[in-house]
Parts: C-alpha cells; sequence; structure tokens
C-alpha cells in the first residue's frame, strides 16, 4: 500500500465525502477528520496545506468512484481498514444517518468489496453488536 502521506489528499476526500453525505457537516465532524489525520500522519497540529484540504472540501466536486481508484489494487485487508476508518468519520457526530450508511454502501461497492465485508460498519439492525465492537476500538474516541 502507498504511503499514508501520499494519498493524504484521497483519504481526506473520502472522509469529507462521508461527513458531507447527509448534506451538512458540523464542527465535530470536521474536528474528527482532523484528528484521524493527525493519526494518520504523526503529526499535530497537520501542516496548515493539510488543514487546507478539510477546509477547502467541495463536496459538489467530489467523485466517490475518481477517488476510490486509488485503492482498488489494494488487497481485501486494505480496503476493509480504509472502510473502518471511514465509518468512524460517518459516527463522529454522534450518530450515522441514512445517507451516510448509503455512503459505506456505495463506498463498498466502489471498492469491489462483498457486502458482508463492512456490513457491520453500516446501520445493518443485524449487525449491532458487531458495530458496537468496532466502535469501541477507534482510535480517536468517538462522541457516542
Amino acid at each position: 500500500m502507498a504511503s499514508v502521506a501520499h494519498r493524504i489528499g484521497v483519504l481526506i476526500e473520502l472522509f469529507m465525502g462521508a461527513v458531507h453525505a447527509d448534506a451538512r457537516c458540523d464542527r465535530r465532524e470536521s474536528d474528527y477528520v482532523r484528528l484521524l489525520v493527525e493519526d494518520l500522519l504523526c503529526k499535530s497540529p497537520l501542516p496548515p496545506e493539510v488543514d487546507a484540504l478539510i477546509e477547502r472540501f467541495d463536496p459538489e466536486r467530489f467523485d466517490l468512484k475518481v477517488a476510490v481508484s486509488e485503492f482498488l489494487r489494494e488487497p481485501p485487508m486494505n480496503k476493509r481498514r480504509l472502510m473502518e476508518l471511514v465509518a468512524y468519520c460517518t459516527l463522529s457526530d454522534g450518530t450515522q444517518s441514512l445517507e451516510e450508511d448509503s455512503y459505506l454502501h456505495r463506498l463498498g461497492q466502489a471498492l469491489d468489496m462483498p457486502p458482508e465485508e463492512f456490513r457491520h460498519l453500516t446501520s445493518d439492525p443485524d449487525m449491532a453488536a458487531m458495530r458496537e465492537s468496532f466502535t469501541d476500538l477507534a482510535r480517536i474516541p468517538l462522541p457516542l
């Protein structure tokens, strides 16, 4: 897998696409994306050029399929980790909206992942216990 620093712009697009999926992005969500990116880069505070990518994100210009193309050749484990990071972003305001759930499904499909590999990250009621375990493992605590 290419380095995180090399792909940080694409990762930010995917994270911000997730928090904008429900047509609203509050401060908790953008702050969570910042914390997640700081953790991935091991840099706090973020370099100004990286922070600017978060601030200038335009949901109208975001193309999920283009962003995902960077990850199509990755092994399943890397795709799953990407899905987990994006799912954390969808939960960063304390709840996962139907639109954010739909975003996760579209992301999984765009990554050519079988639905059963990411079902626990969505609002599927049959997966509530697994989702709870998943959220407990977040490196950046979620406000649940």
